[in-house]
């Protein structure tokens, strides 16, 4: 909220202290420029592209000072290339009913009171488990649970041969 009343009053200022037509289009150009720029930026937040075998690293900052917090990675594949997520020894979907144990590389559906957990075969439809975490090959919008009571760091690294294009951002509540 701060920043656009500073850009507004320094506009004004600006505008009041040159008085040359020639000065009031350059200063006119300027701000119109960077208006054009803070929207692009605004609107194509979190969105990536990235070449085979490069990566891009996302912060978590859990709020642990509140009694009940959570942080969450919302990941929105625009297509279908293999993407590795890692920085995690244990991947969930939210609500969702199936461990990733990276460590233990198994994946285990989570049993209600009368059903014991099971362990299911590494070869589900959209998400595998690899040496260092998982690989994810869906299309569409997952949200990952990623709490955790410390700081850290989620990579997220094109392992397919061509760009892989998604949207990601963690939300820390």
């Amino acid at each position: 909220m701060i920043t656009p009343l500073i850009f507004i009053i320094s506009l004004v200022l600006l505008l009041r202290r040159f008085k040359s037509k020639r000065s009031r289009k350059i200063i006119g150009f300027l701000y119109a420029s960077f208006a054009v720029w803070f929207v692009y930026s605004f609107l194509t937040y979190g969105s990536y592209t990235l070449q085979p075998g490069q990566s891009v690293q996302l912060r978590v900052y859990p709020n642990t000072d509140q009694l009940e917090y959570s942080s969450e990675l919302i990941l929105e594949k625009k297509d279908d290339q293999k993407i590795k997520l890692s920085g995690m020894t244990v991947w969930s979907e939210q609500f969702g009913d199936v461990l990733f144990e990276v460590e233990g590389q198994k994946v285990v559906k989570i049993g209600d009171t009368e059903n014991a957990s099971k362990e299911l075969p590494n070869n589900q439809q959209d998400i595998q488990v690899v040496e260092d975490g998982i690989e994810v090959t869906y299309q569409g919008e997952k949200v990952f649970d990623v709490t955790n009571n410390k700081k850290f760091t989620i990579t997220i690294t094109n392992v397919g041969d061509k760009p892989a294009h998604f949207k990601a951002r963690v939300v820390d509540r």
